[in-house]
């Protein structure tokens, strides 16, 4: 059984959980249909350069709900492989280059999630309309980088990692979002929280109403009464139950 980890201090977490957290979230978000065979989480391990992260897409690689914590490989913050049978991911950059530039992220999630990237496409804000949804993503606070290309080179993952700054959310215009925290459940949570107020945000546009925007006030009240990250991560874990588990 996958133990959770989410209330804990990411410095007590083994490699070996991290391990399991980063392919319990790679499942989640294929669950939850933000990733196909493409999209990738990732976790620092704390104190080291390493990296586990999601192998790259391959005959053998294929759907993030099949893969095990043995599947996964490191990396250092170069994007050399340091440990693992397979390639890591050709985006690994995302991920390298943010830990390089934010020393508070240990986790890195990257998806194509469809309602957040349109909505970034057009250029619309994030309102923070529903919520919980917008307590998790710090009322709607998204950076955009306009720019669709596969972040393939350090360059490309360094210009990334300006844009988000010292934030938690990205839109990669025309290609997807990044999310970052202090750990992996955190980041995967984020990445839902993050789709399902886009996808109310695209519906109002469609409706041509002005929504009601939860003001900084009463979110600053919700973030007080709303369930805490671990709570939702083991739902989330637990809509797993029954699927079929990697061996």
């Amino acid at each position: 059984m996958i133990r959770q980890h989410a209330e804990h201090s990411a410095a007590d977490v083994t490699e070996r959980e991290l391990r399991e957290l980063v392919a319990t979230a790679g499942r989640v978000l294929y669950q939850q249909g933000l990733v196909d065979y493409l999209g990738h989480c990732s976790a620092r391990v704390p104190g080291t350069e390493r990296v586990i992260i999601k192998p790259k897409h391959s005959p053998r690689v294929m759907s993030p709900a099949a893969l095990s914590a043995d599947d996964m490989v490191v990396i250092d913050l170069d994007g050399n492989l340091l440990e693992g049978s397979d390639s890591p991911p050709s985006e690994r950059f995302i991920h390298t280059e943010i830990y390089r530039a934010r020393p508070d992220v240990l986790s890195v999630v990257h998806t194509h999630q469809r309602a957040a990237t349109l909505l970034g496409v057009i250029g619309a804000d994030l309102l923070p309309v529903l919520h919980v949804p917008a307590v998790l993503t710090d009322g709607g606070a998204v950076a955009a980088w306009p720019c669709p290309l596969l972040v393939t080179s350090p360059e490309l993952g360094r210009k990334l990692a300006a844009t988000l700054g010292g934030g938690k959310l990205c839109h990669l215009q025309g290609h997807g979002i990044v999310s970052v925290a202090a750990d992996v459940p955190r980041a995967a949570v984020s990445a839902i929280a993050l789709e399902q107020l886009a996808d109310a945000n695209l519906t109002i546009l469609q409706t041509g109403r002005s929504p009601r925007i939860i003001s900084p006030a009463e979110l600053d009240g919700l973030r007080d009464s709303v369930a805490s990250i671990g709570g939702r991560w083991a739902y989330y874990v637990q809509q797993l139950e029954g699927e079929v588990r990697p061996c």
